[in-house]
C-alpha cells in the first residue's frame, strides 16, 4: 500500500508526531510510505495533527480510502485503524 503523510505545524511540544509515524512504519513495513504532496494518489493518508486545531491542510490531497487523522498517541486505536484502512 502507499501512503502519505502529512504533519501538522507542530506547535504543540508534548506531542512527538515523529515517533508515532516511526512506530507505524515499523509496524507497517510492507506499506510504501512517503510525505504526502499535491497531485500524487494514496491508498491513504495519515495526517498528524498535534492538537484540536488540527491545521494540518488536505487540500489538493489524493487518496484513495481517505484520511486516518491522528491527534493523539493512543497507539492501540491507530493500529485498529489502520487495520481498517487496509481491508
Amino acid at each position: 500500500m502507499k501512503v502519505g503523510i502529512k504533519y501538522c505545524g507542530g506547535c504543540n511540544s508534548r506531542f512527538d508526531r515523529t515517533s508515532i509515524v516511526d512506530k507505524i512504519k515499523f509496524d507497517y513495513k510492507e506499506f510504501e510510505f512517503s510525505y504526502a504532496v499535491e497531485d500524487e494518489e494514496y491508498d491513504f493518508i495519515i495526517v498528524v495533527n498535534g492538537c484540536h486545531i488540527a491545521c494540518a491542510g488536505l487540500q489538493d490531497l489524493k487518496s484513495k480510502r481517505g484520511f486516518l487523522i491522528i491527534r493523539d498517541d493512543d497507539y492501540k486505536n491507530i493500529r485498529e485503524k489502520i487495520d481498517r484502512m487496509k481491508e
